[in-house]
């Protein structure tokens, strides 16, 4: 599988690096990334979720207790 681009990305880091990625016709088939940069990267609507297949949650306690904050 040569041909599979991957990425990993995560926060600490310009985020103008990972608008980059994803603005070519080359952005990776696979990103493995923290929720938290993962996050911004949807919302600022450089990382497009529609046509996903597989979405893996690292962290998930986390992210269920910053819901729950919310609360």
């Amino acid at each position: 599988m040569k041909n599979i681009r991957t990425e990993v990305i995560f926060g600490g880091e310009p985020i103008k690096n990972h608008y980059e990625l994803f603005s070519g016709v080359k952005s990776p088939h696979i990103i493995v990334g923290t929720p938290g940069r993962i996050l911004a990267l949807v919302k600022d609507k450089k990382l497009n979720l529609s046509d996903n297949k597989m979405f893996v949650l690292d962290e998930c306690d986390k992210v269920l207790e910053g819901l729950s904050k919310l609360n």
